[in-house]
C-alpha cells in the first residue's frame, strides 16, 4: 500500500533512518537538510565558523523532531531553512581592496552672507461679541460684552461707535436689533455680530367701571386638587371682611387652573375650585349665597406661562370680581 500511495510523488525518497524517523519513506526536504549539514562538516565549516554550524546542526535537528511529532509540512519548511543555513556558512570573503591615495580637499570657498529674512507677518486680530440677556422688554436694559486680540481699535454699530479692545456696556434698545463690532490692528480685521430681541410690554389693563377690589384673591391650588389649603384661610377671611364692609357688593368667584392635563377636565377642575372657594365663604362667614356666583375658566385665561413650575402654580387661583352698588 505504501507503494503505491507514494507512486507519482517525486517529493518522497528512501527512509536512511538517520533522524530517527520510522517507515520506508520520508520527505526528501529532511535528508536533503542531513546532507546539507554533513557536506558542510566535510568542507570544515565546523571549525571555520562554529557558531553558524551549530545553528544550521540544530535548525536540522527541529525539523527532525517536528516531523518526527507529525507535523509534516512544518517539519518539511524548518528543513528548508537548515538547508538554506548550511549552504551559506562560510561565504568567502571579497579581496581586499585598498583605497586610492585621497588628495587634500580644495580650500573652502569664502561663506557668504545670508540673506536677510523678513520679519514673520503680524497675527491677525480676532474678537467676539454677546448680549445677555438675548431678549428684553422694552425698556429692560441688557449688557454687550466683547473682547478682542491682536487688535488696536474698535467700534461698535448701530449707534455706539469707538470702544476699547475689550469691555461691557449697557445697553436699552427700543426694539430688536443686531449690533455688529468691528476690531483691526497690523495683521487686519475682524467682525463679530450679536442680537438682541425687544418685545413689547404687556398691555395695561383697566378694570371696568364700577368693580371694586379685591379682583385677584391669592389663593392657588396643587395640581389637580380643589381642596382649600389652611394657609390661605387668612386670605379668603380678608375677602370675607370686604364682602361685609360691602353689603351690597356682588359678585363671580372665577376658577383657573395650568395647562396640565385636557380642556375638558381642566374646566371640570376650575368649577370645582370656584365652587369651593364660593361654599367656605358661606358655610364659615355667612355671605349670602345669592351674593356669590362661582365661574371656572380651565386654562383659557392664564396669568403666567405654563412653561415653568412656577408660572404654572400662578395659573392654579382664584379670582374675585366684584360690583359694588
Amino acid at each position: 500500500m505504501s507503494a503505491v500511495s507514494l507512486s507519482g510523488c517525486a517529493s518522497y525518497e528512501i527512509n536512511t533512518q538517520r533522524g530517527n524517523i520510522p517507515g520506508l519513506y520520508i520527505r526528501q526536504e529532511l535528508q536533503q537538510a542531513d546532507r546539507a549539514v554533513e557536506a558542510a562538516r566535510q568542507a570544515g565549516k565546523n571549525q571555520t565558523c562554529p557558531a553558524e554550524f551549530k545553528a544550521a546542526e540544530a535548525a536540522r535537528d527541529k525539523a527532525y523532531d517536528v516531523y518526527r511529532a507529525c507535523h509534516t509540512e512544518e517539519g518539511v519548511a524548518l528543513a528548508n531553512e537548515a538547508t538554506a543555513k548550511a549552504q551559506a556558512l562560510c561565504p568567502p570573503q571579497a579581496p581586499k581592496v585598498v583605497p586610492p591615495p585621497v588628495e587634500p580637499p580644495a580650500p573652502k570657498p569664502a561663506p557668504v552672507a545670508p540673506a536677510p529674512v523678513a520679519p514673520p507677518p503680524a497675527p491677525a486680530p480676532t474678537d467676539t461679541l454677546s448680549v445677555a440677556p438675548a431678549s428684553i422688554v422694552k425698556g429692560e436694559s441688557a449688557t454687550l460684552t466683547w473682547n478682542s486680540q491682536n487688535a488696536t481699535r474698535c467700534q461698535i454699530a448701530p449707534g455706539i461707535g469707538a470702544v476699547e479692545t475689550s469691555g461691557s456696556l449697557k445697553i436699552t434698545p427700543a426694539e430688536a436689533t443686531r449690533y455688529e463690532l468691528s476690531c483691526s490692528g497690523a495683521g487686519g480685521s475682524a467682525v463679530s455680530t450679536t442680537e438682541i430681541a425687544v418685545t413689547q410690554p404687556a398691555p395695561v389693563v383697566v378694570p371696568a367701571p364700577k368693580l371694586c377690589s379685591p379682583t385677584v384673591v391669592d389663593v392657588q391650588f396643587d395640581t389637580n386638587k380643589f381642596d382649600i389649603k389652611a394657609k390661605y384661610h387668612a386670605e379668603l377671611k380678608k375677602l370675607a371682611d370686604f364682602l361685609a364692609e360691602f353689603p351690597k357688593a356682588h359678585g363671580v368667584i372665577e376658577g383657573h387652573t395650568d395647562s396640565v392635563g385636557d380642556q375638558a377636565s381642566n374646566m371640570k377642575l376650575s368649577q370645582r375650585r370656584a365652587d369651593s372657594v364660593r361654599n367656605y365663604l358661606i358655610k364659615n362667614f355667612g355671605v349670602a349665597p345669592e351674593r356669590l356666583q362661582a365661574k371656572g375658566y380651565g386654562p383659557t385665561r392664564p396669568r403666567a406661562t405654563n412653561k415653568t413650575a412656577e408660572g404654572k402654580a400662578q395659573n392654579r387661583r382664584i379670582e374675585a370680581n366684584f360690583i359694588c352698588d
